[in-house]
């Protein structure tokens, strides 16, 4: 429902397309796109031509409980994040040449924590789409898994990113003390 005219005429933006109705809701369109990003990162109403956020504010990232985060493709390296924002518990795997790297335990500071929960809202983690793919065999595949309370919300991609994801990888690799990209 649209928050500013209440009515039901809507849909979710596929960024990678222009914002016209005929498009956006067209089956061919998204078939035909090398690149297409998909799932509830804005909405546009046709009513009154409004668009918004699934989220607005930091409130959101206050009840944020778990963030799994995962990167990696053919050949390597592949990394592995866990990182439990309630509990300040940290575990990561790399994987490098077909083998574990030995990984010590994290114990972030609670203001390393309110910097890392800073930093998602800066990279607008919540508002990213569910899905990022670019057609290709090989690449990055990357999943990020966001736990609340009672539900959770799961953001992937193969070869194609959202606009934040520099940033993302930074921040998960200084909370957690090693490499993620």
């Amino acid at each position: 429902m649209c928050p500013k005219c209440r009515q039901n005429n809507t849909y979710d933006i596929i960024p990678d397309l222009p914002n016209i109705p005929e498009l956006q809701l067209s089956k061919d369109s998204i078939e035909n796109a090398d690149e297409i990003t998909i799932g509830n990162s804005k909405f546009y109403c046709i009513n009154c031509d409004y668009t918004w956020k699934k989220y607005r504010g930091k409130k959101i990232y206050e009840q944020i409980k778990v963030i799994y985060a995962y990167a990696g493709g053919f050949p390597g390296p592949y990394f592995e994040v866990k990182i439990d924002l309630k509990t300040n518990d940290i575990e990561k795997n790399e994987w490098i040449e077909y083998h574990i790297e030995d990984q010590e335990a994290i114990i972030p500071t609670k203001e390393l924590i309110e910097w890392f929960r800073s930093e998602l809202h800066k990279c607008d983690i919540v508002n990213w789409a569910e899905k990022y793919f670019a057609y290709a065999m090989d690449g990055t595949h990357w999943s990020v898994r966001i736990e609340y309370e009672n539900y959770c919300e799961i953001k992937r991609g193969s070869n194609h990113f959202p606009l934040k994801w520099g940033k993302f990888c930074r921040a998960i690799s200084k909370v957690s003390g090693g490499g993620f990209f």
